[in-house]
């Protein structure tokens, strides 16, 4: 019933329009002041250098800020007009570029992708590669293997399309399909090289060309393209990672799937262009029809599950108004929009450091939010402030509990009940030393690049990845630290052996 009621909702947006109504107006002083107080706090707190945010309200974009500095070294400040990678925020462009063809009969979105990669094929698999079709990759319910492109050193050979898909610098190797294609949602930036092959078989010209002149272009984006340039450079937020050094600008041999730099009040652009103008224009911004923008909204039918996933997006059909989410994550730099056409709101978040998701995200958004009229992310942030506190109450707990050994074995010490016998059990060391291991073990595991470099990833490639709140997730490390010591305190401290009063 939620899909249904969003559909009907959705097939209305085309027949209305979304000026900036006196509610908008109310809200935008507010929600201004809201990221202005926000923005600082949240890059202090995350110890994020710095981040761009720009509004939609009434389907245009209304503000763009930058917060915080664009490079450790340098100290210049972000400004509106700096320049970020955005990632997989690039995925939602990539499906208006397939929409597109859709729309003018050149790609089937729901053929076999295989029909227009000229002779590419699969890895044989145990499963029916006639359904992974485009609209299943760009949902990501194609059941295709994981990871992405995670880019090259400047200077490093750039592998082509094709090697990129059998494996070069994709994580995790080749594209193979390794679930059940339809049935449920299985993140994998790698469908979208595929994507990339067919655009540029059909049209016969680079994908960064034609997305460019083909729906870039045509909704003002002037400040977004597809990998750095010199002019792009000098406007640059650079990337930073957990440490807070800065990185390099890693080239990708792919772009569909993260490949656009731009800046907030582009990404903004795009976010307002599907919804319903200012002045009553029709979603799509006339480069897609209303009915395609609807489909990307529409969540994609999977058979064995119940996720809400459009095309390029995540959706939220459980509160008062849709909402449309899209994450991104390259090395050093992190972003986020979220868009409610039904409402005609929007907000983009730029970041430059990998301490930026997911809490720089909630610090910023849930307080916008809350300044609008009717609190729209409400569920949204609801959840995160339980993330946020649930890595807190389990550091916590840890280290509650390794407090309370510490005294338990210092109280025991001085009533003379417990004692450091001058040589130790070998079992007692044994211990120990597996206690030690397994803190040494985890704060490599969580804050090095190690474990990925043993895995082939290249250098810096993300520390404390795998977490869903970085910075929230050191509480939890904290706890497990104190709790491991306490342990072996206990051990190296045994009880006195009772005597024998007869």
């Amino acid at each position: 019933m939620k899909r249904l009621a969003t559909s009907l909702f959705l097939a209305a947006l085309s027949s209305m329009s979304l000026p900036v109504c006196a509610e908008d107006d109310a809200d935008l002083a507010p929600a201004i002041q809201a990221i202005e107080t926000a923005a600082p706090a949240a890059l202090a707190r995350q110890g994020v250098p710095g981040v761009a945010v720009a509004m939609v309200l009434g389907g245009e974009v209304v503000w763009a800020q930058g917060f915080g500095v664009r490079h450790r070294g340098s100290g210049e400040p972000v400004r509106a007009d700096s320049v970020f990678e955005i990632a997989s925020v690039t995925k939602p462009v990539t499906a208006w570029a397939l929409l597109r063809l859709a729309e003018e009969g050149r790609i089937d979105l729901d053929a076999p992708i295989e029909t227009y990669l000229a002779g590419w094929q699969f890895p044989p698999s145990e499963y029916d590669h006639a359904q992974v079709t485009a609209r299943a990759i760009l949902a990501h319910g194609a059941g295709l293997s994981t990871g992405g492109d995670s880019g090259v050193d400047p200077g490093a050979p750039v592998p082509t399309l094709e090697e990129a898909a059998n494996g070069a610098t994709m994580e995790y190797g080749a594209i193979r399909v390794t679930h059940i294609p339809g049935a449920s949602y299985h993140y994998s930036s790698k469908g979208f090289v595929l994507l990339e092959m067919a655009v540029e078989n059909i049209t016969g010209e680079p994908f960064a060309q034609y997305v460019t002149r083909e729906v870039l272009q045509p909704l003002g984006m002037t400040e977004t393209a597809f990998g750095w340039t010199p002019a792009s450079e000098e406007r640059a937020a650079w990337g930073h990672d957990w440490y807070d050094r800065p990185l390099p600008h890693y080239v990708h041999a792919t772009k569909a799937q993260g490949g656009l730099v731009a800046t907030a009040g582009d990404v903004a652009r795009f976010v307002a262009a599907s919804m319903p103008g200012a002045d009553g224009e029709e979603p799509g911004g006339g480069v897609i029809s209303p009915a395609s923008v609807q489909a990307s909204f529409t969540p994609f039918p999977f058979t064995e599950d119940t996720s809400a996933v459009g095309l390029g997006y995540n959706l939220h059909l459980d509160g008062d108004t849709l909402i449309a989410r899209k994450g991104g994550d390259h090395r050093g730099y992190k972003a986020m929009i979220f868009s409610m056409p039904e409402i005609g709101a929007g907000l983009v978040i730029l970041a430059n450091s990998d301490r930026a998701a997911p809490g720089i995200f909630a610090d910023i958004a849930c307080p916008w939010s809350n300044a609008l009229t009717g609190h729209p992310l409400r569920r949204v942030c609801g959840q995160l402030a339980m993330l946020r506190y649930a890595h807190w109450a389990a550091g916590a707990l840890m280290a509650l509990a390794g407090l309370v050994i510490a005294w338990f074995v210092t109280t025991a010490i001085r009533r003379g009940t417990r004692f450091h016998p001058p040589k130790t059990s070998a079992l007692r060391w044994t211990a120990v030393g597996i206690l030690s291991a397994s803190l040494v073990a985890w704060w490599v595991y969580w804050y090095s690049d190690i474990p990925l470099r043993l895995q082939g990833f290249p250098p810096t490639f993300y520390t404390v990845r795998a977490t869903p709140w970085p910075t929230a997730f050191v509480a939890i490390s904290l706890g497990f630290s104190l709790l491991i010591a306490a342990l072996a305190f206990w051990l190296l401290y045994p009880r006195l052996p009772r005597r024998n009063s007869t």
